[in-house]
């Protein structure tokens, strides 16, 4: 007969063992839980909202939006479709198998417009194939004031084997205003815009309002 009393030493094996089983049951019990708030949650619909994802092992999103109201302003002068600017946290490591699974999953939904990335995370943006290249922005003077520091990929069409050289983000390097405010860590950065999330116009403007804003607040 098996021996069933309880015992310190049995439950310390146990959890030996199955420790991993318990760990990943927390893991997509988590993933779950955003994915449902995700779906369910009320929100403006996306066509109205710039979103901008701050993807990286820890952010703070608080800050930047607090600022998002002086944004929305300016943006919704000129587009009077957008009713909503908002920053948010996603956390991004990519050594877990979780934040890709979440990112695809906003991005697959249409619900981020850009992102401010961590080399992680920008590189798994890449591979997702939905960045917009700024290229055109770039030349018609898009961020033209603050002299980021592009940041050209080349890739290769793998059914026609055509390589394209574009632009893929801005380097966040030299705005420290970020990591003052405990926001994000811009060291090694990126600041990018999607093609998923409909708004990619809306969504550059709102990123030069934010950066020219972080400026001033970095040279005050």
């Amino acid at each position: 007969m098996p021996d069933t009393k309880f015992s310190w030493c049995g439950l310390r094996e146990h959890l030996r063992k199955y420790f991993w089983l318990y760990l990943l049951g927390v893991a997509l019990g988590l993933l779950g839980a955003e994915l449902l708030w995700t779906m369910t949650r009320p929100r403006i619909p996306n066509q109205a909202s710039v979103n901008i994802y701050l993807a990286a092992g820890y952010s703070n999103a608080e800050p930047l939006q607090a600022m998002a109201p002086d944004i929305l302003a300016r943006v919704s002068r000129d587009d009077e479709a957008i009713r909503q600017v908002s920053f948010e946290s996603m956390m991004y490591n990519e050594q877990v198998y979780t934040s890709n699974m979440l990112l695809i999953t906003r991005l697959s939904a249409g619900e981020c417009d850009a992102f401010l990335a961590s080399e992680g995370a920008m590189e798994a943006l890449l591979a997702s194939e939905t960045l917009t290249p700024l290229d055109d922005a770039l030349a018609a003077g898009w961020m033209g004031a603050y002299h980021l520091e592009p940041y050209v990929v080349t890739t290769e069409n793998e059914d026609t084997g055509e390589k394209a050289t574009w632009t893929a983000g801005l380097r966040l390097d030299s705005v420290d205003a970020l990591a003052k405010l405990g926001a994000f860590d811009n060291r090694g950065a990126f600041l990018c815009v999607t093609n998923t999330g409909g708004n990619a116009d809306a969504a550059m403007k709102a990123l030069e309002y934010l950066i020219g804003d972080l400026t001033e607040a970095n040279d005050a």
